[in-house]
């Protein structure tokens, strides 16, 4: 899948219990609706935490992709 976010978030060692979220939703409030946000992250917990939360904030993870000890996340924000 070839994604073309409109905006990064790096989040590095960050969890989603750690400050990640907190990242994420100031990076997703500069998107439009329907826009892509790419979340990297090297904490292996995002993998269940991320997907979980999306479902409840009702955000479409797209897709993810792994990059050696850091991982993609992409994410559509909901209109």
């Amino acid at each position: 899948m070839n994604i073309q976010p409109a905006a990064v978030c790096d989040g590095g060692p960050l969890d989603c219990g750690g400050g990640l979220l907190i990242a994420i939703r100031r990076a997703l409030g500069q998107l439009a609706p329907g826009e892509i946000l790419e979340i990297r992250s090297e904490a292996a917990s995002v993998a269940v935490d991320l997907p979980a939360w999306c479902e409840i904030a009702g955000h479409i993870l797209e897709d993810r992709a792994n990059h050696g000890i850091s991982t993609s996340y992409f994410v559509r924000k909901a209109g």
